[in-house]
């Protein structure tokens, strides 16, 4: 009898606890939230302390011409929403954001949409894929003025989950636009393809396709040069910057040189296949350090072609007398190019180069130095305010004949700027405006050619003390001038200093991209072969020219 009664207890306990497991859910509780965080500031760059912080149901707002609280200015105020957000099923989603003026969407900390600017009410959308469960949602919004809108929308879209990528992702359309979905999406370990006149892959054609090849990765800082041989066209972004861009049919391979800093950077590389065959490979090598200078030498003067020496320099103080800088190198008539960036503190800096021959430096993108004629021995100098960041620096130098030398440095002034500054990329500093000017001929006779040099045909011949009113243009070696004739007409005439003294600087003169005559024929002895050269206390020549 106490044997039964124990087993019935027993019994009624398994069903009691049975009937309890029943109500267990299937799956755990969901960590995902009910509502949106919404933070607001008065201001469009979320910043300071929040004015107000309050839970929202959804994030559907178009407010019009008012504002989301009494506590909230109409116009120039913006808005962080978070949530954590449960997916039930692993799909791909598109979420629609919707906004007047600018909005940021992130997904697990990933940015899909970024629309950060003033706009008129649109919205732009972006398909991600997802597991199923929760994923946090931050959405980022400020207004400018007039109407006010932000929402968020998201509806599973399908697909199946993206391809694992540990090196390349590597996207083939069969266009050549980019036009449509990828046909395929793959993990290339290197872009070094020579397809022949076949294809990619089974799914894609074997001309007219499009590839997009993207990933981040690791560098030491320092300037790097970047090659890729390629045949058709091709278009390369390294650190967010377009370094090439040759959209065009041929097989050809193309370098460009950028300086990177130490970090993750992202490299994205676009491909076209027209017709025949097809090539695409990608690689670089690093040339210098982040505290070198990346040295390019160059057998003329005009820094022109491809450098015959190219290596790292601890600094730039150079006196080669009557030598040469390397064995590739000529004595004379060679010039250089240095690039670098540096960090800087905040403040008004006096940079100071001397030279023999011509020297010129930019700064942050700004020409502070340009003394770029031939002289003997001497000092420049220029001042700047920079901001605290990593300062991209520049020199050019060139040496016509005797001794060469070449001496840059620098010293901070003021720790206060007065003048803010923005980086830019120091290749390719700013044109000046042609700035006309007249100029005296204090040789004995100066010929006025049709063109920017002795080949060109004497039109007539100047006269000491004679003037000449400049047109503001140069030749790209900074040793010819563009003059006005009396009758309006356009010609030339030497701008070195031992023939014409002008009251404007002849480096600072932009470039003429205009057309000129034909050269008159080179033989012959005739007056437009004829100089004139007579030696005076400087040791330079002088006369006709």
């Amino acid at each position: 009898m106490k044997k039964q009664t124990v087993s019935m207890v027993f019994l009624a306990a398994a069903m009691l606890l049975g009937s309890l497991l029943a109500f267990v859910p299937a799956n755990p509780l969901l960590a995902a939230d009910t509502s949106w965080q919404a933070s607001y500031w008065n201001n469009k760059t979320l910043s300071g302390s929040a004015v107000l912080v309050r839970n929202e149901a959804e994030l559907n707002n178009d407010w019009g011409d008012g504002a989301p609280d009494a506590l909230i200015d109409k116009d120039q105020f913006s808005a962080r929403w978070t949530r954590s957000i449960n997916f039930p099923t692993s799909s791909s989603y598109r979420f629609t954001a919707t906004m007047d003026d600018g909005m940021r969407v992130y997904v697990d900390n990933v940015l899909i949409i970024d629309s950060w600017t003033d706009s008129q009410v649109h919205a732009l959308t972006a398909d991600v894929y997802l597991n199923a469960g929760d994923h946090t949602v931050k959405v980022e919004y400020y207004e400018a003025g007039g109407k006010a809108v932000a929402k968020l929308s998201w509806v599973p879209v399908g697909g199946t989950a993206p391809v694992p990528i540990a090196n390349w992702k590597g996207e083939y359309f069969n266009n050549t636009s980019f036009t449509g979905n990828p046909v395929l999406v793959r993990d290339d370990a290197s872009i070094n393809f020579d397809w022949g006149v076949g294809a990619p892959a089974a799914t894609v054609v074997a001309d007219n396709f499009s590839a997009r090849w993207t990933r981040s990765m690791n560098f030491d800082a320092g300037r790097y040069r970047f090659i890729v041989q390629v045949d058709d066209g091709v278009r390369l972004w390294v650190n967010n910057q377009l370094i090439i861009n040759q959209w065009v049919n041929g097989n050809t391979t193309y370098t460009a040189e950028i300086d990177l800093p130490s970090g993750s950077v992202p490299i994205q590389m676009e491909y076209f296949e027209s017709v025949g065959g097809a090539i695409a490979k990608l690689s670089w090598v690093k040339l210098s350090g982040s505290g070198e200078w990346s040295g390019q030498y160059f057998s003329n003067k005009t820094l022109s072609g491809s450098p015959v020496l190219t290596r790292s320099d601890s600094q730039i103080n150079f006196n080669w007398g009557s030598g040469s800088p390397g064995t590739a190198v000529p004595i004379d008539n060679f010039s250089v190019r240095w690039n670098r960036s540096l960090n800087f503190a905040a403040g008004r800096y006096r940079f100071t180069a001397t030279s023999d021959d011509g020297v010129r430096m930019w700064v942050n993108g700004q020409l502070v130095i340009n003394g770029w004629s031939d002289h003997t021995p001497q000092t420049f100098s220029g001042e700047i305010d920079l901001p605290n960041a990593s300062i991209p620096l520049q020199v050019e130098y060139y040496e016509g004949v005797g001794g060469a030398q070449v001496q840059v440095s620098w010293t901070p002034i003021s720790s206060t700027p007065t003048t803010p500054t923005t980086p830019t990329t120091p290749t390719t500093p700013t044109t000046p405006a042609p700035t006309a000017g007249t100029g005296t001929v204090v040789s004995a006779y100066l010929n006025v050619r049709t063109g920017p040099g002795v080949q060109y045909s004497v039109i007539t011949t100047l006269v000491r003390n004679q003037t000449v009113n400049l047109t503001g243009y140069r030749n790209a070696e900074g040793n010819w001038v563009q003059i006005n004739m009396a009758d309006g007409t356009k010609a030339w005439v030497s701008g070195r200093p031992y023939y014409l003294q002008t009251n404007v600087t002849i480096a600072n003169m932009p470039v003429w991209q205009g057309t000129t005559s034909t050269p008159a024929p080179t033989s012959g002895t005739g007056s437009s072969r004829m100089r004139i050269m007579l030696t005076y206390a400087r040791g330079r020549a002088w006369g006709i020219r």
